[in-house]
């Protein structure tokens, strides 16, 4: 009797979990959905499922695919990229990092300042 009770509760508690699991993710359909909601030419870096990656411009996304102009040194043409072999898209930022901006802070700032050293140089010279 104990062993059919038994039996009868871990039947429930194994049926149950599975009923709140997640259903499984389409990939693809988050791909697309997030590269929907990219702003026109935004510049993203796509990570692709055999360990390439892709820094490029958003040019069109269709049903199945994402059309991307890659950022080479030599011009290539647009890409399409099939959502199904994407791993991850990462939006990039075109600009100076803030690091760059602070040193450029610094260098002007140092030659503002040597600068105005040399004209006290040369007015003192003069003055005499």
């Amino acid at each position: 009797m104990a062993r059919s009770i038994l039996a009868i509760v871990l039947t429930l508690v194994i049926g149950s979990s599975s009923l709140g699991a997640q259903q499984p993710l389409n990939e693809a359909q988050a791909w697309r959905t997030m590269t929907a909601s990219l702003e026109f030419a935004a510049t993203v870096s796509v990570h692709l499922k055999d360990g390439k990656r892709v820094v490029g411009t958003v040019l069109d996304f269709s049903e199945d695919s994402l059309i991307l102009k890659p950022h080479t040194r030599m011009p290539v043409p647009a890409r399409a990229i099939a959502f199904s072999d994407i791993e991850s898209i990462q939006r990039k930022k075109i600009g100076w990092s803030p690091g760059a901006k602070t040193l450029l802070g610094v260098g002007v700032s140092l030659g503002v300042l040597l600068l105005g050293t040399l004209f006290a140089y040369v007015a003192l010279e003069n003055y005499d």
